[in-house]
């Protein structure tokens, strides 16, 4: 099967750490599948570190053992799809829960022309024992918050089967070495704009007798750490542009109601609590470009237009001035407090209001200039923001 005179059509990778109880199986029902099809194929066994005989029996079963010394599962993924010589690529896990023997619906997609092929397990078949309750309702949730940042339409994020061209691959610049490899996968995929297709498959219950390597709590929260660190609008810009609105609204409003002597302390507190808002809502919104800008750089979203357009326009100076602006603003409330004491002879005046939001623009404009320094230092390495 590993001839190298001999173009390969598919690779079968299987990522394996302590896996000698099942992997036999699944490498003899990968190269059933591959003779049933009548084409060129290799079995891949990514080893992540197994103490066990996990390689010596996928070697003397005619797998291809490749070693990932970093632990994870995405890293194991990673290692043994870049030492797969096959055109295309189908993965799943080494315990049995995927049927290596039902490739062929993923080899018809793949030869149709699709990028990536997911399997789907809540449109397919789920054997009793095979998904435990708590990711019976947490695969489905952490599809739908991907759907909702990233609109993917895929409705099984994490499933472990898929199928895909090497090309397609490389192009994703994949990083995630844990869990959250799968979520990672299917963001880029569709920010690269592959095409993707989605088949049921039965999902049976894993053979191993040892515990699973998934740990429930700690690997989900990975996935959604990743959805939220590379969608910085949801995690920043949303409730940013939300609060900032909020609390000017508030603030505003509160500058042009009549006053009300007897509400006084009621009246001051609303006022506080807006500006808490503004000046908070400005600050995830100035996180939320820096996010933006920093991924956009790093190469881990390269199709953000807002951003590029945004780095083409920036300027140290522009964001400076914008913010010595937003402080002189602040400063004309205070001024104009300042004149209407004078004028009143050093009187008591219930100039709160204004004195608030004079604060409120001091420190978002304060806010402004540091973040443009900041902006400034991240771009220096941008082609776009040099040229």
């Amino acid at each position: 099967m590993n001839d190298p005179d001999r173009h390969i059509q598919l690779s079968i990778v299987i990522p394996c750490l302590n896996e000698e109880e099942t992997l036999g199986l699944c490498i003899t029902k990968a190269f059933k599948a591959i003779r049933d099809l009548g084409i060129s194929g290799e079995v891949v066994v990514a080893d992540n570190g197994s103490i066990d005989q996990s390689a010596s029996i996928a070697e003397s079963l005619g797998a291809r053992v490749v070693y990932q010394p970093l632990p994870g599962y995405g890293n194991a993924l990673m290692k043994g799809v870049a030492e797969a010589q096959g055109k295309f690529v189908i993965m799943g896990d080494a315990d049995d829960s995927y049927d290596f023997s039902s490739i062929a619906p993923f080899m018809e997609k793949l030869n149709e022309g699709y990028d990536l092929v997911m399997g789907t397990r809540l449109k397919g078949t789920i054997h009793k024992g095979a998904m435990p309750f708590s990711h019976r309702w947490g695969n489905p949730l952490m599809t739908w918050i991907l759907n909702l940042f990233y609109r993917t339409g895929i409705s099984d994020v994490n499933c472990g089967m898929r199928g895909f061209t090497k090309k397609g691959f490389e192009r994703l610049n994949l990083r995630c070495g844990g869990m959250e490899f799968a979520s990672e996968f299917v963001v880029k995929a569709i920010k690269e704009k592959l095409s993707v297709a989605e088949i049921p498959i039965t999902y049976y219950k894993d053979k191993r007798t040892s515990p699973p390597h998934l740990r429930t709590f700690s690997d989900a929260w990975r996935h959604m750490r990743f959805l939220l660190l590379y969608c910085p609008s949801f995690l920043y810009l949303v409730p940013g542009v939300s609060l900032l609105v909020l609390g000017f609204f508030i603030l505003i409003r509160g500058l042009f109601a009549p006053f009300q002597i007897a509400n006084i302390i009621l009246d001051y507190h609303y006022n506080f609590l807006a500006a808490v808002f503004a000046i908070l809502g400005a600050q995830l919104c100035l996180l939320g470009i820096y996010a933006r800008a920093f991924a956009y750089i790093k190469g881990f979203d390269k199709y953000d237009t807002f951003i590029k357009k945004y780095i083409k326009q920036f300027s140290l100076e522009r964001g400076a001035l914008i913010g010595l602006l937003t402080v002189g603003l602040g400063m004309v409330f205070f001024v104009t407090i300042l004149v209407k004491w004078i004028a009143a002879g050093g009187g008591v005046l219930f100039e709160v209001r204004k004195g608030i939001i004079g604060i409120a623009l001091l420190a978002i404009g304060f806010q402004h200039i540091s973040f443009s320094f900041l902006l400034s230092m991240l771009l220096m390495e941008s082609q776009e923001y040099n040229s």
